[in-house]
C-alpha cells in the first residue's frame, strides 16, 4: 500500500473534492476573478496581459487557466477543476518529497492526508487563486533539491529544481526563496564551487530577468505593481517598530492557526509528551529550551489576544471562505459561530502548536541535512511573506509541508498513535467539508439573487460583495481611472466609487430599506435554511467621471 500512496493521496483528495461538485458553481470567489480575467483574455485574444488587481507574477496560472477555457470554454466551474488538478499534483509531490526521508507508511499517510483534508488546502483548491500552483511548483523544486543534496553527482535533478523554481517564481514572487534556500544549505554543508552555483541560478535567474523584461516592456506596470507590490510594502517596511511588532504578531497568529490547520497529527502524538520532554529537555544546548519558549510564547499571546482565529480571510466565525456580505451576525455558521468552539480550538491550537515545534526540534536534530534545507525553504518564504503590506491566513499553505513532514518525521523517535490522527482526520474532513459545502451554497445564492430579473436594477449596480462587484466593474472602472490619473494616484477601492449602487445583498434585513427580492439555501451548518435579502438604497448623486 506505501507504494501506492503518492498515487492514492491525490486520488483520496480529489475524490473528496469531487463531492462538493464544484464544477456546478460557475462564480469567482475571493480575488481569482482577477486571473480569470487574464486566462480568458488569454484564451480568446492570444494576448498575455496581467489584470490591474494581481499582485503576483501567475504566468503557468494564467496559462494553464487559458487552456482549460480553450478545451472546455470559459466558465469558473472549469476553471475550479483546473485548480483541483493541480491541487492533486501537489499532493503527489509532497508524498515523493516524504519518500525521501524513509518515513514509515502510517506517519507518511496521515502526513499527506492532514494536507489534503485540512479546510484551508481544500478552500483554496476550489478557487482559480494561485496559491495551490504556487504550492505545486515550491513542492517538485523541494523534491529535486533534496535529491541533489542526498546525491551531489546527480546534476539531472538540481536543473530539475531550477526548472521548478523559475516556475514556481514566474507563479508568485516567493519562488525566490527556493534557490536561496537551497545556496545556504550548500554553504553549511561545504564550499559549492562557481560552477555549481551558476546552474543553481541559472534558471530562476533567467525566469526573473526574462519576466522583469517582459512586464516593463511589454505588459507595463500595473496598479498593484506601482502600489501594493511597491509602495506599501516600503511604507510598511519604513516604520521599523510597528512592522517588528507587526512581524512578532504575525509569526505567533501563524503558529497558532498552524496548530490548528494540522490538529490531526498533533493529536498523533497525544501520548509522548513525555517522551519528547526526554528528548527535548532542558539541557546545556540552547535550542532545547526552543519548545518550551515556544509554548510560553502561545500560551500568553492566546491569553492577551482572545481566542481564534486571527488572520483573515478564509477560516472565520461565519465559516469558510472570504465573508463578503453585510449581516454576517445573523448567517447561520453552526459550529464556526460559536464562542465555545473558538476558545476550545484555541487551547488545542496552544497544545498542537506545541506539540509541532517539538517534532520540528526533533526532525530537525535527528534528521539528515537534506531535511534542515526544506526547513530553510519554508522559514525563508515566511519572511518574505511578513515583509508585505497584508498577510493573510492562506499564506500559510507555505508552511504547512515542512510541519507535516517534521511531524512524520519525528514518529521514527516517538509514539505516534495513528488512531488518534485517523480520529481527528476524519472530523477535520467533516468539518471542512460542510464549511465548504455552505461557501458555495450561500455564493450560489447571492448570485441566483442579482442575476435575477429585477425592473430597473442590473446585475453590476448591486452591491453583493467585492468579488461579485469587481467582476462585474473592475476591468472598465480601472480603465476610466487610468486614463485620467496615473496608476499611484489611484486609490485601492476607488474603482467601487464609480459604481452607482442601486441596491445590495445582505444576510440581515434592514427596516430602512425596501425590501426588493429573497432567496433562501441549505446549509450543512444548520438545520435552518440561510436566508439573503436584495434590498433598495436610496438614490444617490451619480458619480463624478
Amino acid at each position: 500500500m506505501d507504494r501506492h500512496l503518492k498515487y492514492a493521496a491525490p486520488l483520496v483528495f480529489l475524490v473528496f473534492a469531487a463531492t462538493l461538485l464544484p464544477w456546478r458553481c460557475n462564480f469567482p470567489l475571493n480575488d481569482d476573478w482577477a486571473y480569470a480575467l487574464a486566462s480568458r483574455a488569454l484564451a480568446e485574444t492570444g494576448r498575455l496581459r496581467l489584470c490591474d488587481w494581481g499582485a503576483s507574477t501567475q504566468l503557468p496560472h494564467l496559462l494553464w487557466g487559458a487552456l482549460f477555457t480553450k478545451l472546455f470554454g470559459f466558465s469558473f466551474g472549469a476553471l475550479r477543476v483546473a485548480n483541483l488538478l493541480v491541487s492533486a499534483a501537489g499532493l503527489y509531490f509532497f508524498v515523493r518529497l516524504m519518500e525521501e526521508f524513509d518515513i514509515a507508511p502510517g506517519p507518511k499517510a496521515a502526513a499527506a492526508l492532514a494536507l489534503a483534508l485540512n479546510p484551508l488546502y481544500l478552500v483554496l483548491a476550489d478557487s482559480f487563486m494561485t496559491d495551490q500552483h504556487y504550492l505545486l511548483w515550491m513542492l517538485a523544486a523541494c523534491l529535486f533539491y533534496v535529491r541533489r543534496l542526498k546525491d551531489p553527482s546527480d546534476d539531472r535533478s538540481l536543473w530539475l529544481a531550477g526548472a521548478c523554481s523559475a516556475m514556481a517564481y514566474l507563479t508568485r514572487q516567493l519562488g525566490v526563496a527556493l534557490p536561496l534556500a537551497f545556496t545556504l544549505a550548500l554553504f553549511l554543508e561545504r564550499r559549492p564551487g562557481r560552477r555549481e552555483l551558476a546552474a543553481v541560478w541559472a534558471l530562476p535567474a533567467a525566469a526573473m530577468l526574462g519576466f522583469a523584461l517582459w512586464f516593463k516592456y511589454v505588459n507595463g506596470p500595473t496598479w498593484a505593481s506601482e502600489n501594493y507590490v511597491g509602495a506599501a510594502t516600503l511604507a510598511h517596511l519604513s516604520r521599523f517598530g510597528a512592522f517588528l511588532g507587526d512581524a512578532v504578531r504575525r509569526v505567533l497568529a501563524s503558529a497558532m492557526e498552524t496548530g490548528l490547520l494540522l490538529l490531526p497529527l498533533a493529536a498523533a502524538f497525544l501520548f509522548s509528551a513525555g517522551r519528547f520532554r526526554r528528548k527535548n529537555g532542558f539541557r546545556v544546548k540552547v535550542h532545547a529550551a526552543v519548545p518550551w519558549l515556544a509554548l510560553a510564547a502561545l500560551t500568553v499571546f492566546a491569553l492577551t489576544g482572545g481566542p481564534l482565529p486571527y488572520l483573515q480571510n478564509n477560516i472565520s466565525p461565519s465559516g469558510l471562505g472570504a465573508l463578503t456580505l453585510g449581516g454576517s451576525v445573523l448567517k447561520p455558521s453552526g459550529l464556526f459561530a460559536s464562542p465555545t468552539f473558538w476558545r476550545l480550538a484555541t487551547v488545542l491550537s496552544v497544545a498542537g502548536a506545541a506539540l509541532l515545534v517539538c517534532a520540528s526540534d526533533l526532525a530537525l536534530r535527528a534528521g539528515p541535512h537534506a531535511l534542515r534545507f526544506v526547513f530553510a525553504a519554508a522559514m525563508l518564504q515566511l519572511a518574505l511573506s511578513l515583509v508585505g503590506a497584508k498577510y493573510f491566513d492562506r499564506y500559510l499553505l507555505t508552511l504547512l509541508p515542512w510541519f507535516a513532514l517534521a511531524a512524520a518525521f519525528a514518529a521514527k523517535g516517538v509514539r505516534f498513535s495513528l488512531p488518534a490522527a485517523g480520529t481527528a482526520l476524519a472530523l477535520y474532513a467533516a468539518l471542512g467539508w460542510a464549511g465548504m459545502k455552505d461557501y458555495m451554497a450561500w455564493n450560489t445564492a447571492k448570485w441566483e439573487l442579482t442575476e435575477r430579473p429585477h425592473p430597473g436594477l442590473l446585475s453590476g449596480e448591486i452591491a453583493a460583495g467585492f468579488d461579485h462587484d469587481a467582476w462585474l466593474n473592475y476591468e472598465q472602472d480601472m480603465a476610466y481611472l487610468k486614463s485620467m490619473k496615473p496608476l499611484d494616484a489611484i486609490g485601492e477601492w476607488e474603482w467601487q466609487s464609480l459604481i452607482q449602487y442601486k441596491a445590495l445583498v445582505s444576510f440581515a434585513p434592514d427596516q430602512r430599506l425596501r425590501l426588493l427580492d429573497r432567496i433562501e439555501y441549505s446549509t450543512p451548518l444548520s438545520a435552518e435554511k440561510g436566508v439573503l435579502y436584495l434590498m433598495a438604497l436610496p438614490p444617490a448623486a451619480p458619480p463624478a467621471r
